[in-house]
């Protein structure tokens, strides 16, 4: 093989190496970030791969190419995903950790391929210069060759290993890219010291150190696993972080609604109370009246309009609890300067102790969302539909026209701050589990926007439940 077509195979090569680089990484960034392939992204990953394979072509040092690729990347992930460039950094970091380890695996095999066929050279034939290229050549393919599909196994398992990363705070990005750091750390190094050159030789480390051929290899292969590993371990954690959250919310939900229930029995025990000593109160009347105390009448039967004030309700739904839930809510919203309607009538068709985390999920929204807007301006409603078999509850309110949607779920995000942040998180679950309990009754939950009025309607099949698995 002549010189040319030496030169002309190592740049096909590169450009293979270049593209195989680019496709790999858009590869771990849509494992990451979970993106929908629309028109934009797919425009934006074709000319990433054409960028990262002309840059390669220019005379310049590979950090300045990959510089230049990491300028264009955090100024994309910026402008489209502003509140994730963590993310951003962590897809890098990983990309370059890889492209190390691999290159350094692949370096093995290509001096084990390279000192087989030079042993075969006879450097006293005439055509030892053709031959020389042509092993070149053919270590520079294994090379490259090896190079691509260790590189995208790491990067397939590690596409794997990564299921819905939803949020990554920047102490999750540290966290996850030290050994990234570490590996690219060691591989540069190890790279440095395989071939040095003096000025009376050159030291090849691979010939020194012959064991090192299956060591070094072995070396990047356990910074891979150390990688593998703590991602995987990281999002189990997160998992039973979640699965703690959502146990928390279920367990304070039970609790408000063990409040409601006997918020209701008080309130009937009132009433009942009062109806008990209704005689007592009309004896004492009749008797002022037959003294002739009038004002000390008209006295009385405003401390007894005011205590029947407190036990009248403006909703009554056919449910102490949800008449409890209903018009708790209702004077809530009233305090707040918020416009409440409800259209609600309770036929017992599912359990009420289901319907109240609902009802308590919904409207706690709702009214939240209110209260951001000027008193006067927000209003809540509520009603409950029949349609054959299913019920359909719905509560519409006003808000401020921000929805931010979570990407694995298509719900709407908690605007609100926890206490305890990273730990317990109890805002933001409340529509998951409204969506839950629908679940259970083959339901759903269903969310229009139009404006800056919020529709949620939530669906439940009559009669119907699932077994808790």
């Amino acid at each position: 093989m002549s010189q040319s077509g030496f030169e002309m195979v190592n740049n096909i090569l590169d450009m293979w190496k270049f593209a195989i680089q680019a496709i790999i990484f858009l590869v771990l960034w849509s494992a990451v970030f979970s993106v929908k392939k629309g028109k934009r992204d797919g425009i934006a990953a074709v000319l990433f791969i054409l960028v990262n394979v002309g840059l390669g072509l220019l005379p310049c040092a590979a950090w300045i190419r990959y510089a230049v690729l990491s300028f264009i990347v955090l100024g994309y992930s910026g402008m489209n995903y502003k509140k994730q460039i963590g993310k951003a950094v962590f897809v890098m970091l990983g990309f370059y950790n890889l492209h190390n380890l691999s290159y350094l695996m692949a370096g093995s095999i290509y001096e084990k391929a390279m000192s087989v066929m030079m042993d075969g050279l006879d450097i006293m034939q005439s055509n030892y210069q053709q031959e020389m290229n042509q092993c070149m050549a053919v270590g520079m393919f294994w090379l490259v060759f090896s190079y691509s599909v260790l590189f995208m196994a790491m990067a397939a398992i590690l596409h794997r290993i990564i299921k819905g990363v939803v949020v990554m705070a920047w102490q999750d990005v540290l966290l996850l890219s030290v050994l990234n750091f570490v590996g690219s750390m060691i591989a540069n190094i190890i790279s440095g010291l395989l071939i040095v050159r003096t000025d009376r030789d050159t030291f090849i480390l691979f010939d020194e150190k012959p064991d090192l051929l299956w060591k070094v290899p072995m070396i990047a292969v356990f910074i891979f696993a150390g990688e593998a590993a703590l991602i995987y371990f990281w999002q189990r954690y997160r998992v039973l972080l979640a699965e703690r959250q959502k146990h928390f919310v279920e367990e304070q939900q039970v609790k408000a609604m063990k409040k409601r229930l006997e918020e209701a029995e008080n309130f009937y025990g009132s009433i009942r109370k009062v109806r008990h000593e209704m005689k007592n109160h009309m004896a004492n009347i009749k008797g002022l009246a037959e003294t002739g105390q009038y004002g000390e009448i008209e006295e009385y039967v405003q401390r007894m309009d005011e205590t029947m004030q407190e036990l009248e309700y403006k909703y009554v739904t056919g449910n102490a609890v949800t008449d409890v839930i209903i018009n708790d809510k209702w004077r809530r919203a009233e305090k707040a300067g918020i416009c409440f309607e409800a259209d609600f009538q309770y036929g017992g068709e599912i359990p009420v102790f289901d319907l109240g985390i609902i009802l308590n999920n919904l409207l706690d929204n709702a009214i939240e969302a209110c209260e951001k807007l000027e008193p006067g301006k927000g209003f809540v409603r509520l009603a409950l539909k029949r349609r054959k078999q299913f019920l359909l509850l719905e509560v519409e309110n006003s808000f401020d026209g921000i929805v931010p949607i979570r990407e694995e779920s298509s719900l709407p995000v908690t605007t609100k701050q926890s206490a305890l942040p990273g730990i317990i998180t109890e805002h933001g679950i409340g529509l998951q589990n409204v969506r839950d309990v629908a679940e259970r009754y083959f339901g759903g939950v269903k969310i229009k926007v139009k404006g800056d009025v919020f529709h949620v309607t939530v669906m439940l099949q009559q009669g119907e439940m699932k077994e808790s698995k």
